[in-house]
């Protein structure tokens, strides 16, 4: 019985807050881990498994008691769903809350708070600026015969990826919840920068990458005047392609399917050139 007490007591004294950092192996797991978040993705929990598990070798170190642990783990099952290439910040801040034995609920309620507007940024960030960029890079490179022009994107991805992932974690880590307050305060600004910059890499692309020019013309006597190269390239140049992707946006945007755009696409190609407009 004595003995029994003396454990409890001293896996309790264990368990307090503590100031000690993460050894450099277990972030080293941690940040290895994160990469496979949307690995065991699913519509009912969506990255709960992938947090989870990438979170695993801190709580394990953190938490002595195994009931605590075992109601941490149990805790962070559930509903997640935030951006994949910013969620290093999620995860050292809620290992800071973690180290400092801040109460399940409360890390649940930062999580419910935090992966909204963090999605939000890391949207704007990179599926809208990013990614977008490093393509049309990789697919200019390709129209030029450069065979290695996949492996470059991939490069570029995933290089710029990681050395924002990493310092992400360590500052998250490291500032606590102050990090939360400071990123909320510049969200909207930093939000906005990229999608303006992202619309514009949208528009560049659509111009460089969309051919649509049209064949017709207007005959008056002798001369025949051009639509495309005597009105349209002097006053608004590459206007079509930037009209023919407003226009895809909007079918997607009234819920028509990419497959069925396609189709049309194609419809639209084979009418027009057979009545001599394309």
């Amino acid at each position: 019985m004595t003995d029994q007490v003396s454990q409890n007591a001293q896996a309790s004294a264990e368990d307090v807050a503590n100031t000690d950092v993460l050894p450099k192996k277990v972030v080293r797991q941690i940040l290895w881990r994160q990469l496979f978040l949307q690995a065991s993705f699913n519509y009912e929990r969506m990255q709960a498994c992938g947090f989870l598990w990438a979170i695993s070798p801190g709580l394990k170190h953190i938490h002595k008691q195994k009931e605590r642990l075992g109601e941490s783990m149990r805790a962070h099952m559930d509903f997640f769903n935030s951006h994949t290439y910013l969620v290093t910040f999620i995860l050292g801040l809620v290992l800071a809350m973690e180290q400092s034995k801040q109460k399940v609920e409360t890390i649940r309620a930062f999580k419910v708070a935090a992966m909204g507007p963090i999605a939000g940024v890391g949207d704007a960030m990179f599926n809208l600026t990013l990614k977008p960029i490093s393509a049309a890079i990789a697919a200019s490179l390709a129209l030029d015969n450069v065979y290695l022009a996949p492996i470059f994107f991939l490069l570029l991805l995933n290089v710029t990826r990681l050395s924002i992932q990493i310092p992400l974690f360590n500052y998250g880590y490291k500032s606590g919840l102050k990090a939360l307050d400071k990123i909320k305060d510049h969200t909207v600004a930093m939000a906005r920068s990229a999608t303006i910059v992202g619309i514009m890499v949208i528009g560049a692309m659509s111009a460089q990458f969309v051919k649509l020019k049209t064949t017709a013309s207007i005959g008056y006597a002798e001369t025949t005047f051009s639509i495309q190269t005597d009105l349209l390239d002097k006053i608004v140049p590459n206007i079509l392609p930037v009209l023919f992707v407003l226009l895809t946006y909007r079918l997607l945007m009234k819920g028509l399917s990419p497959t069925k755009i396609i189709f049309l696409m194609i419809l639209f190609g084979i009418g027009g050139h057979y009545i001599g407009v394309l």
